[in-house]
């Protein structure tokens, strides 16, 4: 339908011109030059209405540009055709052709489809409306008295008007090429080959019939033709063609520069209106500069939101990697990271203390009451040992099974033996059950390191020996706590039969 109706339009043009006299085709022109925007202005509007994102703003932005249009050649009608004024400058309708450009110009300018900076696109808004009333008060300045012409402004004027649909026209191509969805490809598609096609005959009409008295008004209607390939656009519906992947760097530059460029067309037309029309030039280029302004603050209070939203999430999914799942404590990561940044934020070694915690018999619990027991031990035992830690840099992480590990900063042998007696004391006041435990409740044995942390081999070692002295603490009876003794480490041997009888003993 995009091909065939402008052709058929086109087709019933030139019938009417060739069967028909100036008697009925110079009225029907002025007709049909109201009649042809007004039904693509329904169809656009009408396209708007099929959508349900922010792209319907789009096909309603050139449903009122079309309306407007269709206004000025209202009035051009009601001056020719009602009372008789041939051949003059109206206006009216100059003041309507000029602002039917405003809401294309907003549409191909700004950045219109994002809900989450209205006031951005207002500030586009009112420079756009800006751009089209200062257009306006500079080519009326053209007209001689304002209402009879002169053949120097009416040149110019042309020319004006060349460089107006032709920056509209590449425009309209440029976000076309940078679409990102094939609904937006489609609006910008049609307005593309709608300006494209109003350009070529408007040119083609100023330049070489409109100042010809041997061509009447009734072949300036071929103009209608754009119209009839805007409606025929929209009317096909959406095509839900897949779009080809644009260079990011190149749809970021250019949703960022064209608005910069629309304040930059006003600040140039308002230098040019200054000079005739003072007031009007002084409060364009203040516009201008103002829009520009805002419009750079209003992306970088947008830009730093951003930054702090994309923070605050990173922040997030940071708390939820380094967080265990069941017991809502630290993981095993989280520890790690901690116990690193321990001794490389010390200027000069320090003593620290290392408590390894691991529940007893917790295989027999699991065993006899089920998993889901099991679960909510570990999660009463987890906040229990959280409350048990008094300083606000302690650190509790669960290691791994029912074993649990706190990081003491600053703490010596003997500051870390009490702080372990009131975490063993406070989970043995649970009174949690444990029938296959001798005393009959939950209990813990914790393993006490105290040492330098002065790289990170020391801090391993560290580790290792909390976890020897937890083995001591099972082996000689559990639901105690025990200090690691300051000896040799084993051999390779050794350190295997200790690890395979700890692992006994946790089960």
């Amino acid at each position: 339908m995009s091909l065939y109706l402008p052709i058929a339009f086109l087709l019933l043009q030139l019938a009417v011109l060739a069967l028909f006299g100036p008697a009925v085709t110079g009225p029907a022109s002025y007709i049909l030059m109201v009649v042809a925007p007004l039904f693509a202005a329904a169809a656009t509007f009408w396209r708007g209405r099929s959508h349900t994102s922010t792209i319907r703003f789009g096909w309603y932005a050139l449903s009122l540009s079309l309306t407007i249009w269709a206004v000025g050649a209202f009035d051009n009608l009601w001056q020719e055709m009602i009372l008789h004024r041939r051949d003059e400058m109206y206006r009216t309708a100059m003041e309507a052709f000029s602002l039917a450009v405003v809401p294309t110009t907003f549409l191909v300018a700004s950045d219109w489809r994002l809900n989450d900076r209205q006031l951005l696109r207002v500030v586009d808004a009112l420079v756009a409306l800006a751009l089209g009333c200062s257009y306006f008060q500079y080519t009326w300045s053209m007209i001689h008295d304002h209402a009879s012409s002169t053949e120097a402004g009416v040149t110019y004027l042309v020319w004006l008007l060349d460089f107006q649909n032709l920056y509209l026209a590449l425009a309209a191509l440029v976000r076309w090429y940078v679409a990102e969805d094939s609904d937006e490809r489609d609006l910008f598609r049609a307005l593309a080959v709608h300006l494209w096609v109003y350009f070529v005959i408007v040119f083609v009409n100023d330049h070489y019939f409109a100042g010809n008295p041997a061509f009447g008004p009734q072949y300036g209607t071929v103009v209608t033709v754009a119209f009839a390939v805007l409606c025929g656009f929209a009317l096909r519906g959406p095509s839900g063609q897949p779009v080809r992947l644009v260079n990011s760097a190149v749809v970021r530059t250019v949703r960022s520069g064209i608005p910069i460029l629309l304040a930059l067309a006003l600040l140039t037309a308002s230098l040019l209106l200054i000079r005739v029309e003072y007031l009007w030039g002084c409060a364009g280029i203040l516009i201008a500069v103002l829009g520009i302004g805002v419009r750079t603050t209003l992306i970088q209070v947008h830009h730093i939101q951003h930054r702090e939203a994309l923070k605050r999430e990173a922040s997030a999914l940071q708390t939820i990697a380094w967080t265990d799942a069941l017991t809502g404590v630290p993981n095993r990561h989280f520890f790690t990271e901690a116990l690193t940044r321990a001794w490389r934020d010390e200027r000069r070694p320090a003593m620290h203390a290392i408590l390894m915690i691991d529940i007893d018999h917790f295989k027999l619990l699991n065993d006899r009451y089920g998993h889901p027991v099991g679960d909510g031990c570990l999660r009463e035992v987890a906040r229990v040992l959280q409350g048990a830690l008094a300083r606000p840099d302690d650190v509790l992480a669960r290691y791994g099974g029912e074993e649990f590990i706190a990081l003491l900063r600053g703490c010596t042998a003997a500051g870390a033996q009490v702080v372990a007696e009131r975490l063993r004391s406070a989970v043995q006041q649970l009174r949690l059950e444990n029938a296959s435990s001798p005393e009959l409740v939950v209990t813990i044995s914790i393993g006490i390191a105290s040492g330098a942390l002065a790289d990170g081999a020391a801090a391993g070692r560290l580790v290792e020996a909390a976890d020897r002295a937890l083995y001591e603490a099972k082996i000689s009876g559990r639901n105690r706590v025990r200090l690691a003794t300051n000896r040799i480490s084993p051999d390779a041997e050794t350190e295997a039969s200790i690890s395979a009888r700890h692992r006994r003993l946790r089960s």
